[in-house]
């Protein structure tokens, strides 16, 4: 079952070295590109020279950024549900800026709830191992 895409994005170059509002700008119009609905945007700066961490919630989920101006870095993370098109919304960032260099993985989300589940197969078997028998 997939339920939604996420989409990690990093980039070396300019976007490392933008400000709080060209981020804002910038996550709002890959939001919007991508069909998503903007709830509410947070950045925060950490000082003169130091980096930005950001987010911007949407109904569908969230487009985050963290920069490290120090290292010419920017991470991207991208994540919608729905009718989105989170591809659109990368494009929006990785085409921004022409002297920057990216990488864009993609992530269908969502697991198969199924008894050949691995992993709901580990948590049923943590929790037989975890009961004990007070005597």
């Amino acid at each position: 079952m997939n339920i939604g895409c996420h989409i990690i994005i990093e980039c070396q170059g300019r976007h490392g070295h933008l400000s709080e509002v060209e981020l804002e700008a910038l996550l709002v119009s890959a939001a919007e590109a991508g069909g998503a609905s903007v709830l509410q945007a947070h950045f925060h700066p950490f000082g003169a020279g130091k980096g930005i961490t950001g987010v911007v919630l949407l109904a569908e989920s969230h487009i985050t950024v963290h920069t490290w101006p120090e290292h010419d870095y920017a991470a991207f993370d991208i994540f919608m549900c729905g009718e989105c098109k989170p591809m659109l919304a990368a494009d929006v960032i990785t085409t921004a800026y022409t002297d920057t260099v990216t990488s864009v993985q993609s992530i269908d989300r969502g697991l198969p709830i199924d008894t050949g589940n691995v992993f709901a197969n580990l948590s049923s078997s943590r929790a037989q191992s975890n009961s004990f028998s007070a005597g």
